[in-house]
């Protein structure tokens, strides 16, 4: 198929698909707590995952996003957690946007996770709904992390005004010449192997027919893949190697990796407590901007 007949195509499936709006005060909605055992298998797993060639900064410890493989559960099976129901042919849409990680206590695994969540924001989006939704973790009733994470419910229209809990966390947009580069390879099958070893999986990512049908290109290599490959690279290059240094870590996904591809990350700027950082695809896109790693002080 050349191009102007998939771009003809691709405009017929959105004209005649069905018309799916959600209310902004979905925000009032509660979210059952959720349990999580953390096991060895399943913290390696995902350090496999996102891996650069044979290595991985954290080898015994908690990756920094392992989180989201929790979060996602909650996310993936998020009806089963509502006391009111969202329609399921929305929740397939949903494309990430952002991550937020506050990072407040170091643990060790096995261990058990509660974690308490809430829908934090709700807003039109040129392209959507956007929408935010807040996990915050606890072992033995300690806070240990705070996760923002934002989606694009691609395509489906929000009633009503925005509604936010409060606002977010700011992050610092820099953009200056890079102080160091690197590129590395995404293989065609890395979405499903994310999928497998770190249990987060969506239609838009592993099924091509399901993409195709809302207008995306392709099947796409999920956000917090990218981020955290390009973590793995920035861990590597400056030396951190404990997760205990860091007191926040963020990004905002403003484009798509579609497989196979390159991504280069490009370090912008460094000061003494913070990182900033963004992340480009093969075609010179962003697909991460905003990129920020704070330490903690000493």
């Amino acid at each position: 198929m050349n191009l102007g007949m998939y771009k003809i195509s691709s405009l017929v499936r959105l004209l005649f698909r069905k018309r799916l709006k959600i209310s902004s005060s979905v925000i009032h909605t509660n979210i059952k707590d959720f349990e999580f055992k953390i096991n060895q298998k399943e913290a390696k797993n995902y350090n496999d995952a996102v891996k650069n060639g044979d290595k991985s900064v954290f080898k015994k410890d908690l990756h920094s996003l392992f989180y989201t493989q929790i979060s996602w559960q909650i996310i993936e099976n998020l009806n089963d957690y509502l006391i009111t129901k969202i329609d399921d042919e929305i929740l397939k849409t949903i494309i990430h946007l952002s991550e937020q990680f506050h990072y407040y206590k170091k643990i060790d695994v096995p261990q058990i996770l509660t974690v308490k969540s809430k829908i934090w924001s709700v807003s039109p989006h040129k392209k959507g709904t956007k929408i935010i939704i807040k996990f915050a973790y606890y072992c033995d009733e300690e806070l240990v992390a705070i996760e923002y994470s934002g989606g694009l419910l691609f395509g489906v229209r929000c009633i009503g005004k925005a509604q936010n809990y409060e606002k977010t966390p700011k992050t610092k947009i820099v953009e200056e010449s890079p102080v160091w580069i690197k590129t590395i390879s995404i293989d065609k099958e890395l979405p499903f192997i994310y999928a497998n070893k770190a249990n987060i999986d969506a239609p838009i990512h592993t099924d091509s027919k399901f993409a195709k049908s809302i207008g995306l290109p392709n099947n796409i290599l999920q956000g917090t893949c990218t981020f955290a490959k390009s973590l793995e690279i920035i861990f590597d290059k400056e030396f951190i190697t404990d997760l205990d240094q860091i007191k926040s870590v963020s990004s905002k996904f403003t484009g798509m990796v579609v497989p196979p591809n390159k991504i280069t990350v490009r370090l912008l700027k460094k000061e003494i407590n913070a990182l900033y950082f963004d992340v480009l695809n093969n075609k010179k896109e962003t697909v991460i901007k905003g990129g920020q790693i704070l330490f903690k002080e000493n």
